[in-house]
């Protein structure tokens, strides 16, 4: 094969609680990510805003899904809001307006082509389970999202050909509050919430793969982490073994259960070391195991690589391990430059990334996010954002090597992101978009669409199945 097959899904992916605003129209209830105390990120100042408005995407998103289709997208990913379909998430009945508003969304998605990859939860548990159940450390909450998985595809079903259970799932332990709706309890160490968290969080992915398939089963299925592989600081051996402790507890964990259906040994001895018992019964078990049986594809997002060493000052090992675990040294690897936001830009790390996978797991894999965040600014109705298409240049080169030379199954390559919109900081500096969306920290201006110069190079790389690469476009 000497170039990308012709179905291959180029595209782009957004998450709607970050850009819909309208967060309390048509029955929406809050969630989460609206009530997010917001930490900056190390960098340059942040200019966070609320999600009253955002960039307005609720009441734009045919304007900005036709941009899309001009681009050419073939396949686009967006998320669901949850508590736009069950305002409290625990309510009897699911909110019909927001049934409706997605509904009308993927029909126009289908209208102009474009295949819809639907997100099932992305940073938007109702507060409501956040407050009141301590989300989804507790199992009912479990039960409450099969119902809203439920209502979704009853609504989508034979429109919807692509699902994604739960974003960055391998994120709850780390972040907990935002991902998964979690506060640590005052008597439970952070081992035991990583462990108790883990196995709650896949259990509610397996319990979506069961429900889709049931409802749908032409549909496809697939689990998905946010991904950023650990490469050992030195060459010494104790760097290493650091490396490859965080990469199967952060990276290989959560798709290493979806694959196998059980429990790997490395996490069972974690636990044991710990002394960590955690809550895990025979029905759970079988429906994991199931699950693993009918997951379609693995997807995960891709932004940077990080580096990991050991702590030379700590001797025993369980100690070690738990500070590797949870290290926020923020240790940056000399080989790379970085954005504003110091993530460091690797791109042959998502090639390293694909090989590591497919090699590991046998399974299609889906690029659903991958971008750069810039501090950058309208001038004339323009954005020159170069650094943005010398990112995409770099990465789209890797996945190219990835697929025609090392054999990697890859599905489709998902940009984040079609506009701009807040961060998962709540974040309105930092921009992802290939279209601009004038708004500045403050002033909402007129929340105006601008193609950015990236606009007309993406396109033209779709044009071509990704084979002109190059930054020469009319502008």
């Amino acid at each position: 094969m000497s170039r990308l097959k012709e179905d291959f899904l180029w595209g782009g992916a957004l998450s709607n609680v970050q850009a819909e605003g309208a967060y309390l129209e048509d029955g929406k209830g809050l969630n989460v990510y609206d009530t997010l105390e917001v930490v900056p990120e190390p960098g340059i100042a942040p200019m966070f805003c609320d999600t009253a408005v955002a960039t307005d995407h609720y009441h734009h998103y045919k304007e900005d899904i036709d941009y899309m289709a001009e681009m050419g997208f073939k396949a686009y990913r967006f998320s669901v809001v949850w508590s736009r379909i069950h305002p409290m998430g625990d309510d009897e009945k699911p909110n019909e307006a927001g049934l409706a508003y997605y509904e009308d969304m993927v029909d126009y998605l289908l209208e102009k082509g474009i295949e819809p990859v639907v997100s099932l939860v992305h940073f938007d548990m109702p507060d409501h389970l956040a407050k009141a159940y301590n989300g989804f450390l507790n199992k009912k909450v479990i039960d409450f999202y099969e119902k809203h998985v439920e209502s979704v595809v009853e609504r989508l079903k034979g429109k919807v050909k692509y699902y994604i259970t739960y974003n960055e799932i391998n994120l709850a332990p780390y972040h907990p509050s935002l991902v998964a709706g979690v506060h640590k309890p005052d008597d439970m160490s952070q081992e035991e919430l990583f462990a108790q968290l883990t196995v709650n969080v896949e259990v509610a992915h397996a319990k979506a793969v069961e429900t889709i398939k049931r409802i749908d089963p032409q549909a496809q299925v697939g689990g998905m982490l946010g991904h950023a592989p650990f490469y050992p600081l030195t060459c010494k051996s104790e760097d290493i073994i650091a490396a490859d402790f965080k990469n199967k507890m952060h990276n290989y964990l959560p798709f290493d259960i979806m694959t196998s259906g059980e429990l790997p040994e490395y996490f069972l001895n974690f636990m044991k070391q710990r002394d960590i018992s955690i809550d895990f019964n025979e029905e759970e078990r079988r429906i994991v195991k199931s699950a693993s049986l009918k997951l379609d594809y693995l997807a995960f997002s891709y932004y940077r690589s990080n580096v990991q060493s050991s702590f030379e000052d700590i001797e025993d090992l369980t100690e070690l391990e738990n500070a590797i675990l949870f290290d926020n040294r923020g240790i940056k690897n000399p080989h790379y430059q970085a954005n504003e936001w110091g993530w460091q830009i690797d791109s042959e790390g998502l090639r390293y990334s694909l090989v590591d996978f497919y090699h590991r797991y046998h399974k299609p894999l889906f690029i659903v996010e991958n971008g750069i965040g810039i501090d950058e600014k309208l001038v004339n109705g323009k954005v020159y954002d170069d650094e943005r298409i010398s990112y995409y240049q770099k990465h789209i080169t890797s996945i190219k090597r990835a697929v025609l030379h090392d054999g990697v199954d890859l599905m489709g390559y998902l940009a984040w992101s079609p506009i701009d919109f807040l961060s998962s900081h709540k974040e309105i500096r930092k921009r992802y978009g290939f279209v601009y969306v004038n708004r500045d920290f403050e002033d909402l201006l007129d929340l105006k669409r601008y193609p950015k110069k990236s606009f007309y190079w993406y396109q033209k790389v779709i044009q071509t199945q990704g084979e002109d690469l190059e930054n020469q476009v009319d502008y």
